[in-house]
């Protein structure tokens, strides 16, 4: 089922030709907000359909992974194909099993006739499952950056010959050797920072991501090719650390049931707006995002300049980000 539902006067055609952002509209105000929903590669599935107004251009997400056996992308078989002029974004990703697969994408460039198949494959599913694409192939070390731009370019002309824009890859956060800003801006229309890594699996319980810490990740991509041509990706989920210290995705859904059946409740931290709950009979400490801690880092990524939002995980978001969001990107 859909995310969101493109609404209103700014079409898949405008952002690809304009890519929106990048001046003003004819009218001299400035241009509309931009949001792409992705599903997360844990939680693929969608249960609800979203809309928001027509002064926000939105787009919903359809997720493709790169399977690690047969090297061949896999669609969500819960999807039909996307008809022209539709809002879809193809999200292709490594992630499988619960971690990326960069050894994948390595097997590949060793191979210049496979590479080549492989690139064609990629750009055939993401013109099956919309009009444009975001690349997530993490977790390559530096010494494979150049081989693994090299892949990251052929499904880029591939996509392109097909038509498929915008394009645009999703990079970790503080890493700019594996993935470097002005290197990868060459290719792709769009560079999407990831912005959930503050705290997470292999880290102490925190906030997965702080309004400071936000702003340093998009002043460091920022400095090289400026903020038109960055989308800042929020999370709308959060993790449940145990006893042991090892942490695992949740839903906000999944949190508050969690928190409720054990007659607790949240409380919000007042430097960084994220919920946090913690059981010291069970052991396990929470911290997650809802629909204020995202209107917080929202305002805060306008301020810098951003006009450009992907969310991960809409599925067990908090149900409010919905009707509060459209105000968020407007202010």
């Amino acid at each position: 089922m859909n995310f969101l539902r493109l609404m209103g006067l700014t079409s898949i055609a405008a952002v690809s030709a304009g890519l929106v952002g990048c001046g003003r509209l004819p009218g001299g105000g400035p241009p509309p907000a931009t949001v792409w929903l992705l599903p997360s590669a844990d939680q693929p599935k969608s249960s609800q359909s979203q809309s928001l107004p027509s002064e926000i251009a939105a787009f919903e997400g359809a997720l493709v992974v790169i399977d690690t056996s047969t090297l061949r992308p896999v669609y969500d078989s819960s999807l039909a194909a996307a008809p022209p002029g539709s809002s879809r974004i193809a999200y292709i990703t490594t992630y499988q099993g619960s971690r990326y697969h960069p050894e994948t994408i390595r097997a590949l460039t060793e191979d210049e006739s496979a590479a080549a198949t492989f690139a064609s494959r990629v750009a055939a599913a993401a013109a099956r499952n919309g009009n444009g694409m975001f690349i997530d192939f993490q977790a390559a070390t530096p010494d494979e950056m150049t081989a693994n731009a090299s892949m990251l370019r052929a499904i880029t002309d591939s996509a392109r010959s097909r038509n498929i824009s915008p394009i645009g890859v999703i990079v970790p956060p503080g890493d700019t050797i594996s993935y470097p800003t002005a290197v990868l801006a060459r290719t792709f229309d769009f560079i999407v920072a990831r912005l959930d890594g503050e705290h997470r699996p292999g880290t102490g319980p925190g906030p997965l991501v702080s309004p400071e810490w936000m702003s340093r990740q998009i002043g460091m991509r920022s400095s090289e090719i400026g903020v038109n041509r960055l989308v800042a990706e929020l999370p709308l989920f959060g993790y449940k650390w145990d006893r042991s210290g090892s942490a695992t995705r949740i839903t906000f859904a999944q949190a508050q049931s969690l928190v409720r059946s054990e007659a607790g409740s949240f409380r919000r931290d007042p430097a960084t707006g994220s919920l946090t709950a913690s059981s010291s009979r069970n052991g396990w400490t929470i911290w997650i995002e809802d629909a204020a801690t995202l209107e917080k880092l929202i305002s805060v990524a306008r301020q810098l300049g951003i006009r450009r939002f992907a969310l991960l995980g809409p599925d067990g978001a908090d149900p409010e980000i919905w009707t509060r969001l459209p105000a968020a990107l407007k202010r």
